[in-house]
């Protein structure tokens, strides 16, 4: 197979497999209700926010930072794998034709994130009357031709110094990014002259580092240990909703946390939980998704100023940290030290139930403090409370159930 095209072609292929075979799992049907009902109440809030947003509110800013950051961030996808640095030698001269492929594919797989914040900001934009319809299309054309050249200016920075200082370089960009839409939304004339000279500094950075480039070697190593940490990002992301077999997670002692795991007793009545509360805490993986989904729970008291919004955005929190728990921790490698316990099969379901029980009892109080300190001693934090609980205690008790019956 020496047509790097065909190389590309089947890789592409494969990989679109890969992606298919795990997201099925991830957008099963209780992410589909926490996305819903998590989008929902977001866009309640906003539309809300929006009625009273103040005139001077400097929403051209703000959109010229989220989009100038999203279009500057953004590593090239290679799909190129450890045996190439031997099998690619030979037909090093031909390379161009693959990374092409390459290249056009990283530009459209990164478009949306772009996009999807543009749209979302162009009710705030219409809001402040910052900008016309004409500045929004012409906005939006630019976006696409800035994430192009920026997708290319990345690759030809990485390959001519093999990845090292690349958030100099994206500070950089973002900057002439940041800039370019600012001047372009805001709309003052005196800022335009400012569009063509952005535009020729951005094709002049462009070419510097594709001038640079082409003096070195292709830097193998380098993009190829690229594309296993983006690969090995999607397997923990997806190792969240189902079991991914070539994955290991890492483990971490965290001796700060020692007060939460009592010391193991002759004579221990339950192993089990012993076990599992020492795997929920030291596993990086279950560990940091629970941390990260109470965190926003938190946040969502804190930011969010229409109680019934707040009722659905922690529910639905509740609701994903306690199925995903539940899941985690049932799922196991093939030899688990519980296995060396003279103790059946059958008692690990409710000792699962009772320590997903315990940290949801932890997440409830985490937002139970946040709401005192935000809303004050009144029914709503016991309320918000209440609904992260009984939330989290039916998602266990019915995925214990679909467990026994399957």
């Amino acid at each position: 197979m020496n047509n790097l095209r065909e190389i590309w072609g089947n890789r592409f292929v494969h990989y679109m497999t890969e992606l298919q075979k795990y997201m099925r799992f991830v957008f099963t049907g209780h992410l589909a209700i926490v996305l819903l009902f998590t989008i929902g109440a977001g866009g309640y809030a906003y539309s809300e926010w929006l009625k009273e947003v103040p005139p001077g509110f400097p929403s051209a800013i703000i959109a010229a930072i989220l989009i100038g950051a999203a279009v500057s961030i953004g590593s090239p996808v290679t799909l190129l794998k450890p045996a190439d640095i031997v099998f690619f030698l030979p037909m090093e001269n031909k390379l161009e034709e693959y990374l092409k492929r390459s290249l056009r594919y990283s530009l459209f797989s990164q478009l949306p994130i772009p996009y999807i914040l543009f749209i979302v900001l162009l009710p705030l934009l219409a809001a402040t009357d910052v900008a016309g319809k004409t500045q929004f299309i012409l906005t939006a054309v630019v976006i696409f031709l800035v994430k192009w050249k920026y997708v290319e200016t990345e690759y030809y920075y990485r390959r001519a110094n093999e990845g090292e200082g690349i958030w100099k370089d994206r500070l950089v960009r973002f900057v002439m990014a940041a800039l370019l839409f600012y001047a372009m939304l805001v709309g003052i004339t005196y800022l335009y002259p400012l569009l063509p000279l952005i535009g020729v500094l951005m094709s002049v950075y462009y070419l510097f580092w594709k001038k640079r480039s082409d003096a070195n070697p292709f830097p193998y190593e380098h993009f190829i240990t690229l594309e296993q940490n983006r690969m090995m990002r999607f397997y923990r992301f997806a190792n969240y909703f189902t079991d991914v077999p070539h994955l290991k997670g890492s483990v971490s002692r965290r001796a700060w946390l020692g007060f939460l795991m009592r010391p193991a007793q002759f004579g221990q009545m339950s192993p089990q939980q012993y076990l599992l509360r020492r795997t929920l805490v030291r596993t990086d993986d279950i560990f940091w998704l629970w941390v990260r989904l109470t965190a926003l729970s938190v946040l969502g008291v804190v930011l969010i100023p229409f109680p019934i919004v707040v009722y659905i955005f922690i529910g639905a929190l509740a609701f994903a940290s306690s199925i995903q728990l539940v899941h985690a921790l049932r799922a196991g490698d093939d030899f688990r030290m519980d296995m060396l316990f003279p103790e059946k099969e059958s008692t690990r379901g409710p000792a699962i139930r009772k320590t997903v029980s315990g940290v949801q009892l932890l997440q409830a109080i985490s937002v139970l403090v946040a709401g005192l300190i935000t809303v004050g001693i009144s029914v709503t934090p016991v309320i918000m409370a209440a609904i992260v609980f009984i939330v989290s205690e039916v998602t266990i008790r019915a995925s214990n159930e679909k467990t026994e019956e399957a």
